[in-house]
């Protein structure tokens, strides 16, 4: 019988510190940006830059570092492995969040969100592509202004 005792407070303690860990864990949770309050999706969008994406260090609980990501509409997500993501993200698109339909994606310096559903490839494809339209853009630009350099040249020359 008092082994069976003996179980019933031992269940009922592990409980208790259960309970309070999780309380306390949820009390240390750092606050969340006004960028980065959930807001509805309207539409599901392609991916996109998200300026506002990045992550923090907080070290309330216990005294131990842990790592958050936040972005636009995303609260403060933790994230379990950031060193092994941060070597990953140099290679490949890292997924890193998800909040709602709305997912976050790593990849070389940059941050991207997208409602869509794409996987790594995608996402690399897209930048790439992205990429690839900027400096197309800038060369269109340089070509541009030389060419009415040379104009002007020819007019007052």
């Amino acid at each position: 019988m008092s082994g069976v005792v003996v179980g019933v407070v031992v269940v009922l303690a592990v409980s208790v510190i259960a309970a309070v860990v999780a309380a306390v864990r949820r009390r240390s949770w750092p606050e969340t940006p006004a960028f980065a309050r959930p807001r509805p999706v309207t539409s599901p969008g392609g991916p996109a830059p998200d300026p506002n994406a990045g992550f923090f260090t907080h070290r309330r609980f216990a005294f131990r570092k842990r790592h958050f990501f936040v972005g636009t509409g995303c609260p403060p997500v933790l994230v379990a492995d950031f060193p092994s993501l941060d070597v990953l993200r140099r290679e490949q698109p890292v997924r890193i969040a998800r909040y709602g339909i709305r997912v976050w994606w790593w990849f070389e310096e940059d941050f991207y969100r997208e409602a869509v559903g794409l996987g790594a490839d995608d996402v690399r494809a897209w930048v790439r592509e992205r990429e690839r339209k900027q400096r197309a853009r800038r060369d269109r630009d340089r070509l541009l202004s030389a060419a009415e350099e040379s104009l002007r040249r020819r007019a007052n020359g």
